[in-house]
C-alpha cells in the first residue's frame, strides 16, 4: 500500500468537537453518495467542528480545491485503494471497499488519528450489508444514514428479466438472513447510533441489537433547487404529471405508465414527462404504444441535471412508482420546488413525505396500486390553484426541514451527546 496523502487545509476556525468522517467515496462534484459525504463533511467544518476526512485517493483532485476554498478546518487523509485485481467485476467492487476499510482503519491506528478524534462518522458507503471496520473503536462511532433494510413487494407483479428477478430475490433472501452477516451484527450492536433511511432498515437495525437507532435522510434538496422560492401555482401546467428516475426494473416506471394511462381515461387532457434513461427504456416505450399515450407521454431520456428544477417548475404533481426505494434525491428535490408527490407507501417515501403533502397508496396487488396511484394523481391535479398552493407550500416546509445545515446542526447536538456521554 502506497503512503496515505495527508492534506491539512482550510482556515482554523476551529470548536471543541474534531469528528473523524469515514467516506469511500467523497467529492464535491459528484451526485449520490459521494456528493452526500463532501455535504456532511463541509457543513460540519462550516460549524466549527474540526474534521478528519478519511476516504480514498480516488477524488483527491476534486476534493483538494474544494478543502481550500471552505470556511472550516479540514484535514484529508486520502488511502490508496488495495488492489482487486484478478477477481470478478461484480465481486471487485465490494472486495474492493472492504480492503479499503481494513487499511482506512489501519491508518487511523498507527497515526493516531482514532485517539484524537472525538467522534466517528462512518458515512459512505452507507450499507448495512458490509457495515463499519470501525464498530469497535475507542470513540463514538455514528453509523450512516444507510438503508438496505427495505425488501422489494412482489404482490405488484413488477415486470422484469429473469436475470433482474433473480437479483432482487437473492437480495431480499440476504435482507431476511441478514442476522448471519457478522459484519452487520457486529456494527449494529457495537455502534452507538446508526441512522436509517427509512423505518423497515430501523426495524431490521434494532432485531440485530442495536442499541440506538433513529431515522435521518442520507440526501437533502440541493442548494440550486432552494435558493428561489418555488413558482406560483398558475405557472404550473394543469394535468402535467413529472416522473425523474433511472428507468431501472426497482424504479419500475412501467408501473408510472400504466398508472397514467388510467389517469389519462379520466383526465384526457393529462401529460407524463418522464426523465431518464437505463435498461427498461425499451419496455417503457413500447408500454407507451401499447397503451396508446404516445401523444400524451413524451421520454426525454437523460438530460443535465441542472434543467429538471425548471421542469419540476411546471408540473402539477410528480409520481414515484419505486418497487423498492431508500430515499429517493428526486422526490426530495420534487419537494424543495413545492410540487405534491403521489407514490406507494413504503420505504424512504413513507417515512419522509408528511401525508399533507400528497397521496400515498397502500401496497397490494399490482391493478389496486395502479388504480389508486390514478385516483391519487387524479386528487392533485383536481385542485384549484389555491387549494393546491396549499399543499405546495407544505412540500416546500418539509424539503427546508431536511436541508443540509438543518441536518448537520441537527446531528451536531448529537455528537455533543455522545461526547459527553462518553467522557463521564
Amino acid at each position: 500500500m502506497s503512503t496515505p496523502e495527508e492534506i491539512t487545509l482550510g482556515e482554523q476556525t476551529r470548536n471543541n468537537l474534531r469528528v473523524l468522517v469515514v467516506a469511500y467515496v467523497c467529492s464535491p462534484k459528484l451526485g449520490s453518495e459521494a456528493g452526500i459525504a463532501w455535504n456532511w463533511v463541509s457543513h460540519f467544518a462550516e460549524l466549527g467542528c474540526e474534521v478528519d476526512l478519511l476516504t480514498t485517493k480516488r477524488f483527491v483532485d476534486d476534493l483538494e480545491p474544494a478543502i481550500k476554498a471552505s470556511s472550516g478546518l479540514i484535514k484529508l487523509h486520502a488511502i490508496e485503494a488495495p488492489s482487486t485485481r484478478g477477481l470478478p467485476s461484480q465481486v471487485a467492487v465490494y472486495a474492493g471497499y472492504l480492503r479499503w476499510q481494513t487499511a482506512a482503519l489501519r491508518y487511523a491506528r498507527t497515526t493516531d488519528l482514532l485517539n484524537q478524534a472525538q467522534v466517528i462518522h462512518h458515512i459512505t458507503w452507507s450499507s448495512l450489508f458490509w457495515g463499519s471496520r470501525f464498530h469497535s473503536e475507542g470513540p463514538p462511532l455514528i453509523f450512516g444514514p444507510i438503508g438496505g433494510g427495505q425488501i422489494a413487494d412482489f404482490r405488484l407483479g413488477t415486470p422484469m428479466s429473469r436475470g433482474a428477478y433473480l437479483k432482487e430475490k437473492s437480495r431480499s433472501a440476504g435482507i431476511r438472513l441478514i442476522r448471519f452477516n457478522p459484519l452487520a451484527v457486529r456494527t449494529a450492536r457495537h455502534a452507538d447510533l446508526i441512522l436509517a433511511t427509512n423505518y423497515e432498515t430501523l426495524r431490521v437495525v434494532t432485531q440485530l441489537g442495536a442499541s440506538s437507532a433513529q431515522l435521518m435522510p442520507d440526501s437533502a434538496p440541493p442548494p440550486a433547487v432552494m435558493s428561489t422560492q418555488p413558482t406560483e401555482a398558475e405557472q404550473h401546467h394543469h394535468g402535467r404529471v413529472i416522473w425523474i428516475g433511472r428507468m431501472v426494473p426497482i424504479k419500475d416506471p412501467v408501473l408510472a405508465v400504466e398508472a397514467f394511462a388510467e389517469l389519462a381515461q379520466r383526465m384526457p387532457e393529462a401529460t407524463l414527462d418522464m426523465f431518464g434513461s437505463g435498461s427498461e427504456l425499451a419496455r417503457v416505450e413500447r408500454r407507451v404504444a401499447e397503451l396508446g399515450l404516445r401523444d400524451c407521454v413524451q421520454l426525454h431520456g437523460h438530460v443535465d441535471w441542472a434543467t429538471l428544477p425548471g421542469h419540476l417548475d411546471r408540473s402539477r404533481v410528480f409520481l414515484i412508482s419505486s418497487l423498492r426505494e431508500s430515499l429517493s434525491s428526486q422526490m426530495i428535490e420534487a419537494l424543495g420546488r413545492g410540487v405534491p408527490i403521489v407514490g406507494i407507501n413504503q420505504h424512504g417515501v413513507a417515512a419522509f413525505i408528511p401525508t399533507d403533502c400528497g397521496h400515498l397508496v397502500e401496497v397490494g396487488e399490482r391493478a389496486a396500486v395502479t388504480a389508486d396511484l390514478a385516483a391519487g394523481l387524479a386528487g392533485i391535479l383536481a385542485l384549484s390553484d389555491s387549494e393546491w398552493s396549499k399543499v405546495s407550500a407544505r412540500a416546500r416546509a418539509a424539503a427546508e426541514h431536511m436541508a443540509w445545515p438543518e441536518k448537520a446542526a441537527e446531528l451536531l447536538v448529537t455528537f455533543k451527546k455522545l461526547t459527553e456521554r462518553a467522557v463521564r
